[in-house]
């Protein structure tokens, strides 16, 4: 065992060489601002500098009591569009400005990532694939999936075989007047209309008779399966003090689930190889199929997918109707343009509902009020730079410079509700 007085030096000249190194990095950052005139944005108020500990905290209770978007706001309000915090010894960048987000989404694309970021927190439950890779990787995903949002493919499955489902969730509707909560309902619908989207089978989860069906268990296993990504993402760095038999109950569930039905699709897309009719339209597990063997990968791939899908369809959904229900006038306007189209099964097509005006923008403000999506973030793969925002009023249009291994995040929530945009 080695003396007490090596243990102390030995840390010693650990602590002076983080220290040096620290130090070194704050020269190298304040010379890289002077050259690119740079500023910082504004610092949000916090008690502990060091850790943040108490953003930290505060993050928490407000995720929990469900008003994450709202203090977000709240915050920009306060500080201005672009501010930043410091916690765990991490810089972290809140900004609402368009030229920013317009950097990392577009013009300056390949300086940010989200694989260090989401992987660890997505990986056990969706795999690798789009939702949580970069570079090579996220391309090959995006090369795949990329045609199933052509808009034939769309109008093909939403026309000929969401009808079947939405008669389905209407038929589960009581009708005799009482209190129904649609929010179940159309979490099962998106399970209906996605499955049958990436797997050309639905899991049929609105069939009254499927009181204990495979198809509800996978969504309760999902929902949990994503609250526990929710959480693990929070905190990526303390993931292995915590444990949750559950949250990987519920990992195998969906990975079980989903592996059935691309069983399903082999056999389905075998039998069509072996038919002379064409296919009806486009399935991306069969496409996958084409494209590999490889049925972890397909199973990442599908899930992935499925990840952003089934909460686009039912969050989307749930919040349309929650803002009708509360604007009367509103809905009887959307009403009457939808009766006066005299729209039926026969004469519906994909153009026909892009020419109805109102409805487009009742869609429209919904998603301004309840993006699908209250925040984003990307880190920084590289020392780079956010194009305006740095300065101390928190509305400066200063550049500002931003190291390797820091986060950006974006309030959707908190943007759609600027009144000099909207």
């Amino acid at each position: 065992m080695l003396p007490a007085t090596t243990w102390v030096t030995t840390l010693t000249i650990v602590g002076l060489i983080a220290t040096a190194l620290r130090i070194r990095a704050r020269l190298e950052y304040r010379r890289q601002s002077r050259l690119h005139g740079c500023e910082a944005p504004p610092c949000l108020a916090q008690l502990d500098p060091v850790f943040g500990l108490d953003l930290i905290l505060a993050r928490f209770i407000s995720i929990k009591a469900d008003r994450r978007n709202v203090s977000l706001l709240e915050q920009f309000r306060q500080n201005g569009s672009t501010f930043q915090s410091k916690t765990l010894g991490r810089t972290t960048v809140f900004t609402i400005e368009p030229r920013n987000l317009q950097s990392v989404f577009s013009t300056n694309f390949s300086a940010w990532g989200v694989e260090p970021m989401r992987l660890f927190a997505f990986e056990p439950f969706v795999g690798k694939g789009i939702m949580c890779s970069d570079g090579a990787s996220w391309e090959h995903s995006r090369a795949l999936i990329k045609p199933t949002f052509a808009r034939t493919q769309i109008a093909d499955l939403h026309l000929d075989s969401f009808g079947v489902h939405v008669e389905r969730l209407i038929d589960l509707i009581p009708k005799d007047g009482s209190t129904c909560d649609l929010q179940p309902l159309f979490a099962r619908l998106a399970l209906d209309s996605s499955t049958e989207f990436l797997f050309g089978e639905s899991v049929e989860a609105l069939d009254p008779q499927l009181t204990s069906s495979s198809a509800k268990s996978f969504l309760a296993a999902y929902d949990y399966g994503q609250s526990g990504v929710g959480r693990r993402i929070q905190l990526p760095q303390f993931n292995f003090l915590t444990t949750d038999r559950r949250f990987w109950e519920a990992c195998k569930i969906a990975h079980d689930f989903v592996d059935r039905q691309i069983q399903k699709a082999l056999l389905l897309s075998s039998q069509e190889g072996h038919s002379e009719k064409k296919p009806r339209r486009y399935v991306l597990a069969h496409e996958l199929l084409r494209e590999t063997g490889n049925l972890l990968d397909i199973r990442n791939q599908l899930l992935n997918i499925f990840l952003p899908a089934h909460e686009a369809i039912g969050v989307a959904l749930t919040n349309i109707f929650f803002n009708l229900a509360r604007h009367p006038a509103v809905y009887s306007k959307l009403r009457n343009e939808i009766l006066d189209a005299e729209l039926s099964p026969c004469n519906l097509t994909f153009e026909r509902l892009k020419g109805l005006k109102y409805l487009q923008s009742v869609i429209s403000e919904t998603f301004r009020l309840n993006p699908t999506i209250g925040t984003n973030s990307r880190m920084a793969l590289k020392d780079t730079i956010l194009p305006t925002g740095g300065g101390p009023s928190g509305s400066g249009t200063s550049p500002i410079l931003v190291r390797k291994g820091d986060i950006v995040v974006f309030g959707f929530y908190a943007l759609h509700r600027q009144p000099k945009i909207f």
